[in-house]
């Protein structure tokens, strides 16, 4: 049976929560962070991505990165680039150096809030994963990928079938335009994601998360990167990243898609006990799920070694680092763990 209670407490774990060090201040709810060796990057409710220096902790700039809350922050191993993507279709491409709006990526379906993203550097690709239910990805390295500034696909140009949707009468309410909205930087380069780059129903439930992992299966090479997703539908699926799409056709020719994934497993049950948060060490996967539950996964194997009672909370965010398990839940709470769960250590807020 998964033990569902916190084991006891080792002697070489400190009895005390850690002592805090620096408090930085905002006046938004924080819901997304990235951490590079220069900075602090901090996603906020109000569509901001606001800078500090790791050095100083002093405030370095605030950025108008998206119209609505910022969901999602990914800062690429070589900090090359910080992805980001908001309560909105639209994905940003940041320099984390300059802090330069590199790209700004969309798709042309009708995809809601994208909810998680990740960076494949080995295929220099981005995935997106949306409300509703789809993977997509597009490369950045792909010229036919880009678009005008001012293309009639993009979000903002196309009609809404839901928000957009005329009343009895043929009336409409016209989009909500905020002053805040003129302060987005304008993206060097407007990428559109193809047709056909598209994993439908992905999962069956909002893909809240997703990561890059090397080599965590023997069903590939120990150097190849994985893509790794969590949905609301209470699983996490392995996908192996291909080099070429499925071939598509539309109404005048045939074209070839850039990229691809192909499912190679699942763990778990489709039980609609969402997956929030995700943690690659090795072969093993830690999920954190509704209910403050922490799943450890052995992904050759496809067994489940461990079920805990970490939080009160949905644990909305995982992070693995100095051989710890830290973990942050919606209630409030905030946890380490040994990465083998056999002791424990947590501080809750005030």
């Amino acid at each position: 049976m998964p033990d569902l209670q916190p084991r006891e407490q080792d002697d070489g774990c400190p009895d005390s929560a850690p002592k805090q060090l620096q408090e930085l201040q905002h006046n938004g709810s924080v819901l997304s962070i990235a951490v590079s060796d220069e900075y602090i990057f901090a996603g906020t409710s109000k569509g901001e991505i606001v800078i500090w220096s790791l050095g100083s902790y002093q405030l370095v700039q605030t950025i108008q990165a998206h119209k609505r809350s910022v969901l999602c922050l990914f800062l690429t191993d070589d900090y090359k680039y910080l992805l980001s993507s908001a309560c909105e279709p639209i994905v940003g491409v940041w320099c984390p150096k300059t802090f330069t709006r590199l790209y700004e990526i969309y798709s042309t379906y009708h995809v809601g809030d994208v909810f998680s993203v990740a960076y494949s550097a080995q295929q220099d690709t981005v995935y997106l994963g949306t409300q509703t239910q789809y993977i997509q990805w597009v490369s950045l390295s792909d010229p036919d990928r880009v678009v005008p500034q001012e293309s009639d696909k993009h979000p903002d140009k196309r009609q809404h079938p839901f928000f957009d949707s005329r009343a009895v009468g043929g009336t409409s309410t016209p989009r909500r335009t905020e002053d805040h909205y003129a302060l987005i930087p304008r993206a060097q380069t407007v990428l559109e994601i193809d047709p056909g780059a598209i994993m439908q129903y992905a999962h069956y439930g909002w893909v809240f998360c997703m990561r890059i992992a090397k080599g965590p299966s023997v069903l590939v090479e120990p150097d190849e990167e994985v893509l790794v997703s969590g949905g609301g539908d209470g699983t996490i699926k392995l996908w192996k990243l291909t080099d070429q799409g499925p071939e598509y056709s539309d109404a005048n020719d045939v074209e070839r898609v850039t990229g691809g994934i192909e499912e190679l497993m699942v763990l778990g049950v489709d039980e609609g006990e969402s997956v929030m948060s995700l943690e690659i060490d090795g072969s093993f996967v830690y999920a954190g799920k509704l209910g403050g539950i922490i799943e450890l996964w052995d992904v050759d194997t496809k067994q489940k070694l461990r079920v805990i009672k970490a939080h009160d909370g949905n644990v909305t965010t995982l992070n693995m680092s100095f051989g710890l398990l830290w973990s942050a839940a919606a209630a409030g709470s905030a946890s380490v763990r040994h990465s083998s769960f056999l002791v424990w250590s947590e501080a809750n807020r005030n």
